[in-house]
């Protein structure tokens, strides 16, 4: 039988294009048949410059497999991201995730293409050469580490990767995350996290960019 589940999570912070606080939500539903499961989901801009109330869309399915023992999953996303009322971007990938007992890690790749909106063509007389920027082979990483197993009732662990739901980074520009979690019962998980971000980080110089604070609940249905 099919389990539905849905999220949801809210984000508030502070970064150097901001302009002041930002919050966002975003809204997920998803359903697995056996090994499958298929997500999707979207982010509104509740408070920011970004004049688009709808800030984000995105899909992604991924399989349960096993390897000598090991549980390892294989995710293929897509997600469309709106900047600005000049600027968007589409990404599309595929994610290789393991965990471990404590350990947690996912590797894989994206295309990423930045456009301009039909508006800002016309008003900036855009060529049309340089409407779009596509991006090949982008690397996603992140490695993780909890202190204490998967199906504990309670964790806490940090992270290192340039990845999150609707926005990649740049390889050189890595998040550090502190998550929290907690399963008040089989069908509830409260979660939270704190993200700094830097910019340049393996570079000669690293600049602070932002951070911001995230809290959601997950709901199993079965």
């Amino acid at each position: 039988m099919a389990q539905p589940q849905v999220s949801a999570y809210t984000d508030i912070g502070l970064n150097n294009v901001s302009d002041g606080l930002f919050l966002k939500s975003a809204l997920f539903g998803a359903c697995r048949f056996g090994k499958n499961r298929v997500e999707t989901g979207f982010q509104i801009d509740i408070i920011n410059k970004n004049h688009f109330m709808f800030s984000g869309y995105t899909i992604n399915a991924s399989r349960d497999l096993d390897i000598k023992g090991l549980p390892f999953e294989l995710q293929a996303f897509c997600t469309w991201t709106s900047y600005s009322e000049i600027l968007r971007e589409n990404s599309w990938g595929a994610l290789f995730k393991m965990r471990h007992k404590r350990f947690e890690m996912s590797i894989g790749t994206n295309f990423r293409t930045y456009a301009f909106r039909k508006q800002a063509i016309i008003d900036y007389k855009i060529e049309k050469s340089a409407i779009r920027i596509h991006e090949n082979f982008n690397v996603m990483y992140s490695f993780g580490y909890y202190i204490k197993k998967t199906d504990d009732q309670w964790n806490i662990g940090l992270s290192l990767t340039n990845k999150d739901i609707f926005i990649i980074n740049q390889e050189t520009n890595p998040i550090l995350c502190l998550h929290g979690l907690y399963k008040p019962g089989s069908h509830m998980c409260l979660n939270a996290e704190f993200r700094y971000k830097t910019a340049g980080t393996t570079n000669l110089a690293m600049n602070h960019f932002g951070f911001f604070f995230r809290t959601g609940i997950l709901w199993n249905f079965n």
